[in-house]
């Protein structure tokens, strides 16, 4: 075998979720023993999906502690370059949506269960510190979540088309009714909350519980997912009967304009301090998160498989939901972000 260095020129992309394909590229393997390249992430060598002699496709794998990734081929080692893994902070959960970060940095997700099922504990949340705790309970099959103005979580239940606002004690009181199947929630910075009923209608909320008919929209297969820009318009996520998904933006007139196209299982959303857009999805076959800048231009930034939901934190910190799980996801100090 020959001793020739290997270079590994790039990672694509540069953070994922255990489970999530990275194309890796790179020169100088030795095409007669292929078969015993690893894929290293820290110290933990993984079996390639598929090697070449300048690409090499691996899996992350359900350790969280790495900070580079390698190609290893017998006792050769290419140079390493950066990797973000995500971190599970909790399982046995339910999301069916993006979590919520409240202001002390606590996250809090569901139990969503299957339609009509009331479960025990309806809302759970994690402290920065770890710690997980049941937080409400009486929602059937919450879905969407939000915080508003006044600082109460806003849940959505799907199964009884209706929003509830949750105290800080966990206590859950109705605020809107006959929301059809409520899903996604968001509020603008007037107050209102807007609810995707996944039927077919974005329904706008005033700060009385009272709705209104904001858009129309074609019917998801599952759930509207809901975030605002700065632009102050608000944007929309949904996986389509089609298979072929996009993101649209309904101006406050409710006009709808597609943003980006070609996603597939589009589902949570969130915006980051520079204005691009993450969306949980599906592009050219592989799933993750897909960032689309101010722009246009799109970009598959986490490798994940499953994923539902996600939201950042105070200081950047990405929290990715998949439907039994809740992941941290360190980007940056500060908020700026470490994804090229």
């Amino acid at each position: 075998m020959t001793t020739t260095p290997i270079t590994l020129h790039t990672v694509t992309p540069q953070a994922g979720v255990h489970g999530g394909q990275l194309h890796l590229s790179c020169s100088g393997l030795d095409i007669d023993t292929l078969s015993i390249c690893r894929v290293v992430f820290g110290s933990s060598a993984t079996r390639p999906v598929l090697t070449t002699p300048t690409m090499v496709l691996g899996l992350v794998p359900e350790s969280a502690d790495h900070a580079s990734i390698q190609i290893a081929q017998g006792n050769t080692l290419s140079n390493a370059l950066p990797f973000v893994t995500a971190t599970r902070l909790a399982d046995n959960l339910h999301p069916v949506a993006s979590p919520a970060v409240d202001t002390h940095g606590n996250v809090y997700t569901t139990i969503s269960g299957t339609k009509g099922r009331q479960v025990p504990v309806s809302l759970y949340k994690i402290t920065p510190a770890g710690e997980v705790t049941p937080f409400g309970s009486g929602i059937a099959n919450p879905t969407g979540l939000a915080f508003g103005p006044d600082g109460m979580l806003y849940v959505s239940s799907r199964h009884e088309g209706m929003v509830y606002r949750v105290d800080t004690q966990g206590q859950a009181t109705a605020f809107a009714t006959e929301l059809g199947t409520a899903t996604g929630l968001a509020f603008d910075t007037e107050g209102q909350l807007y609810v995707g009923d996944r039927r077919g209608t974005i329904f706008q909320v005033t700060r009385q519980g009272r709705p209104r008919v904001f858009a129309r929209l074609e019917p998801s297969m599952t759930a509207y997912h809901l975030a605002f820009g700065a632009d102050e318009t608000l944007y929309v996520s949904y996986p389509r009967p089609s298979g072929t998904d996009h993101l649209v933006r309904i101006t406050p007139d409710g006009s709808v304009h597609t943003v980006g196209s070609g996603l597939g299982r589009a589902q949570g959303l969130a915006f980051d301090t520079a204005q691009n857009v993450y969306v949980v999805a599906h592009t050219e076959g592989e799933g993750g998160v897909v960032r689309i800048t101010p722009q246009g231009t799109m970009t598959r930034v986490i490798a994940g498989t499953g994923l539902v939901g996600l939201a950042f934190g105070k200081h950047g910190d990405l929290f990715l939901t998949d439907n039994s799980a809740v992941y941290k996801l360190a980007l940056g100090v500060e908020g700026r972000p470490l994804l090229a």
